[in-house]
């Protein structure tokens, strides 16, 4: 995209060549040998590069307006050099392409630091640009290369990224990555040094919800660390795999992982009673019954908005609630403080709440809605937080957890009658429950063999007899 195009010229371009490739698909039968539509997908590819690089040449533009309020109440928008970030351009590109806060910032300041290499910025990443913008490079490995090259100087990075460019039509990322890690520690081992020593500094762990019923973790922790405590949870893991505690090796890791860390903790939990929306689920204060009438809201209904919402509102934020601030959405005194007016919101979020052209609202189930300045509109729901709901399997609740978690859970001692009934007559119950079996046979009994419909199939053995190679 030139410097002089407009957002209109850009427009006309997507729109002829989106009109463009719409005919073509929908031209009926394919027709072609696998050389030619292999060809076909390299084409279109380029063709994803090269739009990929106009975006971040419109991102960067969207990035340096800055609107001001004028004294007599309105909004000018003030054009600042490329390479300037506003406030709210972060979350406007959020709403624009539907991605996380975190991800509209990682995108915003990536074409920031391909984009305006030599403007305002001195980045050494123009490379990039120019190989995206010719279709030999897509977005995932320039952001790649860009993470290799973080903390080097612009001469350093712009001199590796040349020497990368021969690659770019034929290397994959993690080829890229490796290759520039080589060319980094002959240009300035130093700096390969010092990216090791902030890796280190920086680890940590992190959590989400996933999957109904389950979380995901992710961990980064200093090598040394990691393999003492990777031995520790694979000698638990094969302990179950051979008990018969786990079915597979991952899960008997996940497992060994939990148990051993609620092993060493004492979790103390506090259950308060709320009242829940019957159709969101959220926590409702019936009544206002925790308002007040100052500016700061009590220690009680702080605590309430903060149960209610769990994190920040602003649509694809998740900074916990704990280091929220806590928003009027209709400023006080023309909206009271009270659970029906307050959200949690992160300090950057709260200050683009507050910049011009933004408004939100929060309805009275607990949903709140954010409008940008460019008219897209987005919600976000605070968590249910109804009853759980039932087992997907067996129709009854689940089990409550154990009050005191070990690592050994007893089940037992059975006798021979016992754990034969259980574990070879019968068909499979319909969910494995993960648990330490002990067994102390007192005679020997012999049962009459069960169907084939309801026999166990044969163990696997943990390890093959023969290497996988």
């Amino acid at each position: 995209m030139t410097t002089t195009a407009t957002p209109q010229d850009v427009l006309d371009a997507v729109r002829v060549a989106r009109e463009a490739l719409s005919s073509v698909a929908s031209s009926g039968a394919a027709r072609g040998s696998r050389e030619e539509w292999a060809e076909v997908v390299g084409a279109l590819q380029g063709l994803v590069n090269e739009a990929t690089a106009v975006q971040d040449s419109a991102i960067v533009a969207l990035a340096a307006v800055e609107p001001e309020w004028c004294e007599d109440g309105t909004i000018v928008e003030l054009r600042r050099a490329a390479g300037h970030v506003a406030l709210d351009a972060p979350a406007v590109v959020s709403g624009v392409l539907c991605l996380s806060a975190v991800a509209a910032e990682r995108r915003v300041r990536d074409a920031v630091r391909r984009v305006a290499d030599g403007d305002a910025l001195s980045t050494g990443l123009a490379g990039l640009h120019e190989a995206m913008r010719t279709g030999r490079l897509d977005g995932y490995r320039a952001q790649v290369v860009a993470g290799e090259l973080e903390e080097c100087p612009a001469e350093v990075t712009a001199t590796v990224i040349t020497a990368l460019d021969p690659w770019f039509d034929t290397e994959d990322a993690t080829r890229l990555r490796r290759r520039a890690r080589r060319l980094l520690a002959k240009v300035s081992p130093d700096l390969l040094r010092k990216r090791a020593e902030r890796a280190r500094s920086e680890s940590g762990l992190r959590r989400w919800v996933d999957e109904p019923g389950v979380d995901t973790w992710l961990g980064t922790f200093p090598s040394e660390d990691a393999r003492a405590a990777w031995a520790a949870i694979d000698a638990l893991a094969q302990q179950y795999i051979a008990g018969g505690t786990c079915a597979t090796i991952d899960r008997a890791r996940a497992k060994a992982l939990t148990d051993l860390v609620t092993g060493q903790a004492t979790v103390t939990t506090t259950v308060v009673e709320h009242h829940a929306h019957p159709v969101t689920g959220a926590f409702v204060d019936p009544d206002d019954q925790l308002a007040t009438t100052a500016y700061r809201p009590n220690a009680r209904l702080a605590a309430f908005v903060r149960a209610r919402d769990v994190h920040c509102r602003f649509p694809g934020c998740t900074v916990y609630a704990r280091y929220c601030d806590l928003d009027h959405v209709i400023a006080w005194q023309a909206g009271p403080t009270s659970a029906a007016n307050l959200v949690c919101l992160c300090r950057r979020h709260h200050r683009v709440k507050q910049r011009p052209g933004w408004s939100t609202h929060l309805d009275s189930d607990g949903t709140y809605w954010v409008t940008d300045p460019t008219g897209r509109t987005r919600t976000t729901d605070p968590p249910d937080q109804r009853p759980t709901p039932l087992s997907w399997t067996t129709g009854e609740p689940d089990p409550p957890p154990p009050s005191n978690p070990s690592l050994v859970l007893p089940d037992g001692p059975h006798s021979s009658l016992e754990f034969t009934l259980e574990h070879a007559v019968g068909p499979p119950q319909p969910r494995t429950r993960c648990r330490v079996e002990v067994h102390h046979p007192t005679r020997r009994t012999t049962l009459p063999e069960a169907p084939a419909s309801h026999r166990r199939p044969p163990r696997e053995p943990i390890w093959p007899d023969t290497p996988p190679f």
